[in-house]
């Protein structure tokens, strides 16, 4: 083949491709969409484990009972596999939800939590997360 054939077959094969998937690193879906809504609230208190590797830190979230969640407190363990995600619309009108470390919680943060697992029905509640979306970074 010539090289305007493997020009034309890249151009044809590998642009969609690439358009199709995605390339940027910005999740572009709402995180949210697949799973209910445990507790909304604010983070009031951030303790990062000392020497556990099963799970990176918890956090204590106060809010009010919501038609869509099931919870007003909450102590919440973050492990490896909890998803965390900012929420980013400066540049559109299409918000872009883009992941972050458990390090980036800060307290004052309104979040939405997802919940997996068994939850330990005490008074607050005690489970683990299966994702945190950060609605504001400092709640009002």
């Amino acid at each position: 083949m010539n090289s305007k054939k493997w020009i034309t077959l890249f151009i044809i094969l590998f642009i969609p491709l690439a358009f199709f998937t995605g390339c940027c690193l910005n999740q572009p879906f709402p995180p949210n969409s697949d799973t209910q809504i445990d507790i909304r609230g604010t983070i009031l208190n951030i303790n990062p484990a000392q020497v556990n590797f099963t799970i990176l830190g918890t956090i204590y979230v106060e809010g009010s009972l919501y038609e869509d969640t099931f919870y007003d407190k909450a102590y919440i363990s973050i492990t490896p596999s909890t998803l965390i995600f900012k929420i980013d619309n400066r540049f559109s009108s299409n918000s872009q939800f883009i992941p972050i470390p458990f390090s980036e919680l800060q307290t004052g943060m309104m979040v939405e939590v997802a919940f997996t697992g068994p939850v330990l029905e005490s008074y607050p509640v005690q489970a683990t997360a299966k994702k945190i979306v950060i609605l504001d970074t400092f709640a009002q």
